[in-house]
């Protein structure tokens, strides 16, 4: 959870460009579609059983093999829910804050872990932009680098939307920060 300051006022908030997520869901969902019709297919196709199995366990003919292959599968649907589930829940609790005084960076490493960081904005020394590719120029997304006087040396904004954008946010707060701060 974000705590503000009293005197501390929100100028952007910015997550990872949303077509990234539809890109990392795209295979989950793929394998759900082909999982879910071979399951269909096993209800509908009947499937013997081989002749040398029916020779020695006879009692085995009682179970339609189909169905047993239906009911295995559908097992794996789960799995791939809870992948699905995660890749959303990591996306939604990745998202950077910038502030009148500050940039506050919240970062999902695992279940039930997200690391938050920040950086004072009179710690910023330079900013730079990358849009590295097709997909980033196409879609407008890249990373803002943040260069500081901190410890932790380099601040990254991830895959954001308008990056460019953010950086111009980011100068104008800085210097709205510099103003306050002699008055």
């Amino acid at each position: 959870m974000i705590n503000l300051g009293p005197d501390e006022r929100i100028y952007l908030f910015k997550r990872i460009h949303p077509i990234l997520l539809k890109l990392w869901l795209l295979p989950y969902l793929l394998i759900l579609l082909f999982i879910f019709l071979s399951v269909l297919f096993f209800f509908f196709y009947k499937i013997s059983w081989p002749v040398f199995v029916l020779e020695k366990f006879s009692e085995v003919s009682k179970f339609k093999l189909n169905f047993i292959f239906a009911f295995f599968l559908s097992l794996t649907l789960p799995f791939f829910w809870s992948l699905i589930f995660l890749e959303i829940t990591k996306y939604y609790l990745t998202y950077w804050v910038v502030t009148n005084e500050r940039i506050i960076e919240a970062r999902m490493i695992g279940f039930f872990n997200i690391q938050y960081s920040s950086v004072e904005l009179e710690k910023i020394q330079d900013m730079r932009v990358l849009v590295k590719g097709f997909l980033p120029s196409f879609f407008h997304f890249g990373d803002l680098i943040i260069q500081t006087a901190a410890e932790k040396g380099e601040f990254i904004l991830e895959k954001i939307d308008n990056p460019e954008l953010a950086k111009q946010v980011i100068f104008e707060a800085k210097i709205d920060y510099e103003k306050n701060k002699k008055l």
